[in-house]
């Protein structure tokens, strides 16, 4: 997946009316391509919301569209390619009814792998160009659990951005919670802001450049919601109250595309409870960057980080230079990235064969057929 700045619109750009909705030279000549290639008139739209079977879309008005014949099938037997919240279509009128007919090429694509061991990865967004990850100050912060959201991020493509929400609530112990979210997220900015005071929005702001794509991620009641209408200057999300345990309630159920009064767009996605990092490891890696960068320095090359001798990780954790609760979440995320992309590849071997023999029984069919009998 390519690696992009979070400004990836050129005002020249804002002439086209998707401009508004991240329309750029790269989505302008998918659409070309798809376009040249299909015996419809086709138009570009962006998909603002999944739903079962269909999609809303902005055209740039808000249109409802069931998935054309080829592309639902492509969603069977692919679950990933299936249109999702953030991708660009090609759409074409065919009577009263809005039909997609090709999902156009992503980047940026934020894709949660799947738990139970026949489920497929979920896609959550797609052609994000930057993730703003909210961890509640009052509530922690869990480190373990950002490091997992950083992963997905990096993985993705995009640029991670954390903002240490509710920034009001946390009183004193707001320089130890920022400290220790700092320690953690090696190579992306850190926001400290609050929806209620003011605390930082200008700053997260100004880096809401036009035309590029943000998603938000985040447990229920990291003040998803709040600081969104904070950063919009108006209400455009529902928030919802925090219960007695401190938790918050899920506010939003769907996805759903917002654009942000200075030309940014944010999708929002439900509040993700777990987690699971992606079979591509670079992603671990990019979070835990500074560890990393020492086991590089051991002696030896295939350094298992134990009894060896020579191996800077574990001087860095006796010298107090790295901390060994990180060391081993390190272990514990890059042994869960090993095994889904196992896992993947088992169920990508498994697919394939049930492919090949369905191909196999058409095939005989054809011939009993054509022989008459």
């Amino acid at each position: 997946m390519s690696h992009h700045s979070e400004n990836t619109t050129s005002e020249t750009d804002f002439a086209h009316p998707l401009s508004g909705l991240g329309w750029n030279p790269r989505v302008e000549a998918a659409f070309d391509t798809a376009a040249r290639s299909s015996p419809h008139v086709l138009l570009p739209a962006r998909v603002a919301e999944a739903r079962r079977g269909a999609v809303g879309v902005r055209l740039p008005q808000h249109e409802t569209a069931a998935l054309a014949p080829g592309v639902r099938r492509a969603a069977e037997a692919d679950h990933a390619s299936a249109p999702t919240s953030g991708d660009w279509v090609a759409v074409r009128r065919s009577g009263d009814t809005w039909l997609v007919e090709a999902v156009l090429e992503r980047t940026g694509t934020l894709v949660r792998q799947g738990v139970a061991k026949d489920s497929h990865d979920q896609v959550l967004a797609a052609n994000v160009d930057a993730v703003l990850i909210c961890e509640a100050a009052d509530q922690g912060p869990n480190v373990g659990r950002l490091e997992r959201f950083l992963s997905l991020a990096w993985t993705s493509g995009a640029t991670p951005v954390v903002a240490v929400t509710k920034a009001e609530l946390a009183g004193e112990r707001l320089p130890e919670v920022v400290e220790l979210v700092e320690s953690v997220t090696t190579g992306a900015d850190v926001h400290t802001v609050s929806a209620h005071t003011g605390l930082g929005l200008a700053e997260l702001a100004a880096r809401l450049r036009p035309g590029a794509t943000w998603v938000l991620l985040g447990t229920s009641g990291a003040g998803k919601s709040s600081l969104l209408n904070a950063l919009a200057g108006q209400p455009v999300m529902e928030t919802g109250e925090i219960r007695d345990d401190r938790r918050g309630r899920h506010t939003t159920t769907h996805r759903q595309l917002i654009p942000m009064p200075g030309g940014a767009l944010f999708l929002d996605i439900p509040g993700v409870r777990r987690i699971d990092v992606p079979g591509d490891e670079s992603g671990v890696d990019r979070t835990f960057a500074d560890v990393k960068a020492l086991a590089e320095r051991c002696r030896f090359g295939d350094c298992a980080h134990g009894s060896e001798p020579g191996c800077a990780v574990n001087a860095a954790v006796d010298d107090g230079e790295l901390d060994a609760r990180r060391l081993e979440r390190w272990y514990k995320l890059r042994r869960e990235a090993e095994w889904n992309r196992s896992r993947g590849d088992a169920r990508m071997r498994a697919e394939r064969r049930k492919e090949w023999k369905r191909n196999d029984r058409v095939g005989r069919e054809a011939a009993r057929l054509k022989r008459g009998y």
